[in-house]
């Protein structure tokens, strides 16, 4: 399975509301018509919980993830005239910033029953090592009993018409918990801000109300 991670700006001057509205209503239904569509989740941003590095470095309304069965059902569906022609031209009616990863995904896909909580942290790498970053990740998620995936990104994209991030994420980790009050505990300078801090350049972790769309 190939996954796509977007991170959106909403337009200037739209609503939040309307933003999620237009997102999830006109353009997921343009999305849905392409074909070799697996799973299509929408993550709307609620808040930044922390932050490092060059403080809230992403500017983000919301991640699209997007799973394709595999490379060639991607490459076509962004080959047609939904990828390549409406779904650009629709993207400006509700966004001002747009910035594709590809990405493979080591770790949970899904939180599991219990743990409906889901935070998103983009990061930039920096120097560190990408093996030495996924260890300490993986021995703090474990001891911590959290259910994790770490998201690697392998290529990234641009749309002319719109702003895109200038430092795309080298990566997504991704976490679960029990409860919005137990993510914000995770995150109130606790062992795994002291892990992102030390190992990455940059990294901000936003907490998502997830909506799955197929």
């Amino acid at each position: 399975m190939k996954k796509r991670m977007t991170l959106l700006a909403r337009r200037d001057g739209l609503s939040i509301g309307d933003f999620r509205s237009y997102w999830a209503g006109p353009h997921a239904a343009l999305a849905l018509g392409m074909e070799g569509i697996s799973k299509y989740t929408h993550n709307r941003v609620d808040k930044i919980l922390w932050a490092s590095g060059q403080g809230a470095a992403f500017s983000i309304d919301g991640i699209v993830e997007l799973y394709f069965r595999d490379e060639d059902a991607m490459r076509s569906a962004q080959a047609s005239t939904i990828g390549r022609r409406h779904i650009p031209a629709d993207e400006p009616n509700f966004l001002k910033g747009w910035t594709l990863c590809i990405v493979d995904t080591e770790g949970s896909e899904t939180g599991g029953s219990g743990r409906p909580v889901k935070v998103i942290v983009p990061f930039l790498l920096g120097d560190a090592s990408k093996a030495r970053f996924a260890e300490a990740f993986s021995q703090c998620a474990n001891a911590s009993g959290w259910r994790s995936a770490l998201n690697w990104t392998v290529s990234t994209a641009r749309r002319e018409r719109l702003w895109s991030e200038p430092s795309p994420p080298d990566g997504f980790a991704v976490l679960w918990f029990d409860s919005v009050a137990a993510a914000h505990d995770a995150f109130d300078e606790g062992a795994i801000c002291r892990l992102f801090a030390a190992h990455l350049a940059a990294s901000t972790a936003y907490l998502v109300d997830e909506l799955s769309l197929r």
